[in-house]
């Protein structure tokens, strides 16, 4: 009676354990997860104040500059209305990293100035392939 109840004790010590663990390693992914997001976030943010600083070509449509140092990608599109919308991104260990976007205003030719309250997390433009700059 007595090795049966140690055997129960330590096949219950045992499972508790293994859910401890799994309980652990889902936590983990979650935080790896989070850090990504954030790290993607941060150099989407310094590629759009690096990208509202520089001096960008006249001609309507997409152009792109890249800092490779920190791996920020900064792409403008002129439209044909005067306005401007600067697409910040920074590298990722994934493929596609998040993009984040700021309307600008012209202050000198071929040099802009963001918006005031001109950030957005999301691609305003009516169709997903104009958002893309590579797309065309």
């Amino acid at each position: 009676m007595a090795i049966a109840m140690v055997l129960l004790m330590l096949l219950l010590g045992s499972g508790l354990l293994h859910a401890t663990w799994q309980q652990l390693d889902g936590a983990l992914s979650l935080v790896t997860d989070e850090r990504q997001f954030l790290r993607e976030h941060h150099h989407a943010l310094s590629a759009l104040a690096w990208g509202a600083r520089l001096s960008w070509p006249t001609q309507q449509g997409w152009h792109c500059q890249q800092q490779p140092t920190h791996g920020w990608r900064a792409c403008i599109l002129l439209r044909h209305n005067g306005e401007a919308l600067l697409r910040g991104a920074g590298e990722s260990s994934t493929g596609e990293a998040l993009a984040l976007w700021q309307w600008l205003t012209p202050v000198a030719e071929g040099r802009w100035q963001p918006l005031a309250h001109g950030w957005l997390d999301f691609c305003p433009l009516p169709l997903s392939e104009s958002c893309l700059p590579d797309a065309g």
